[in-house]
């Protein structure tokens, strides 16, 4: 069986994905939002991503 995480890569090559909008929540909050490129992904759902702002 394939790890969910093999699924959205997948998912996003499959159908030409060009940006993943990553969206979460402040201490506060207030919602907040970033895009990255399908490159980052992989990375993205391993070890997380940093931010500041």
């Amino acid at each position: 069986m394939q790890s969910q995480q093999e699924y959205v890569l997948r998912t996003v090559e499959e159908r030409g994905v060009r940006f993943v909008q990553l969206w979460f929540t402040d201490v506060l909050g207030t919602a907040k939002s970033f895009s990255i490129t399908p490159a980052e992904l992989e990375n993205a759902l391993e070890e997380g991503m940093t931010f500041d702002g």
